[in-house]
């Protein structure tokens, strides 16, 4: 449904100055006329509307489709599930759609014989998730190793974490390796009965699930990050994960300036040395619609 807004906006303003109107002058057509005209005229009480068009991201020349039985990035039967009409339609990823060129060209970076780190910093709405999404669970469904961390998504804030929740989610149940996460963060139990937890897997909800068997995919934030890297009882995520973490995700990666993209960096290097890998064995992918500039070090994360 398209929606006329300059209607709406003129509409909007006329209902609101009428009812302020009618409540400080009530049954005075008079005094409700002068005031209807200092809030329209004199001391306007709306600014002007301000329209912006926003143009769209280009499309690729290939269907999801094509990614596997053409460009051979993707594996059928990843495709397929994906496009499984089991997932709801705003999760799906259609067999026809045509992925932006953003994301099959991370896709093609992040899934060669030898990845490179990827930074996407395309606006709002272009599918920013995706391009680091798809080829991770691609590689972690095609590898199947489970009872080990091998992606550490680090989001800046618990509710950035949750806004993707439905669509790893479905994601991850449709594949038929059932590729495992958690989102660990001090909202996460520290136990319950079985059969609380069997409904959500392949998500593991509590803390000893995720100790007992590491998630594929953690996603987390950075305290949370810190205290599992020193709290004992969560020794043994890095135990059963040494040597096999491979991808360090940062999305949002704007809100990190200053101090705090510092201790991040930081961070990152203890991350790697608890986990016992090498910066060259992991890939990195970051994300941000907004990202500073590259050469301001005041904006720039380096590792």
């Amino acid at each position: 449904m398209n929606m006329n807004y300059f209607s709406f906006y003129s509409r909007a303003k006329e209902l609101l100055i009428d009812s302020l109107a009618s409540l400080w002058f009530k049954g005075k057509a008079q005094e409700q006329e002068y005031i209807k005209r200092v809030l329209t005229e004199d001391e306007p009480l709306f600014a002007e509307p301000v329209f912006q068009s926003i143009f769209p991201w280009e499309e690729g020349a290939n269907s999801f489709e094509a990614h596997s039985s053409r460009l051979e990035l993707l594996t059928p039967s990843f495709v397929k599930a994906l496009s499984s009409e089991e997932i709801d339609n705003d999760l799906r990823f259609p067999l026809d759609r045509r992925p932006y060129k953003h994301q099959t060209e991370s896709w093609r970076t992040m899934l060669s014989p030898h990845p490179q780190t990827i930074v996407v910093t395309t606006g709002t709405g272009s599918g920013k998730t995706e391009c680091f999404v798809i080829p991770v669970l691609q590689d972690l469904a095609k590898n199947n190793e489970k009872d080990c961390v091998q992606a550490i998504s680090i989001y800046p804030l618990n509710a950035l974490m949750k806004s993707q929740q439905k669509r790893i989610d479905a994601w991850c149940k449709a594949l038929p390796e059932k590729v495992t996460y958690a989102i660990y963060n001090g909202e996460t139990y520290e136990k319950r009965p079985d059969r609380e937890t069997k409904p959500f897997y392949p998500q593991l909800v509590t803390r000893s699930q995720i100790r007992e068997t590491p998630p594929q995919i953690l996603f987390t934030n950075p305290t949370m990050l810190n205290y599992m890297l020193v709290r004992a009882a969560d020794r043994q995520i890095l135990e059963k994960s040494q040597g096999k973490l491979k991808w360090i995700l940062l999305d949002e990666a704007h809100t990190y300036t200053g101090s705090s993209a510092a201790e991040l960096s930081l961070q990152i290097r203890r991350v790697l040395d608890a986990f016992g890998v090498t910066i060259d064995q992991v890939n990195f992918a970051v994300t941000s619609a907004t990202i500073g500039d590259e050469s301001d070090p005041k904006t720039t994360i380096k590792l």
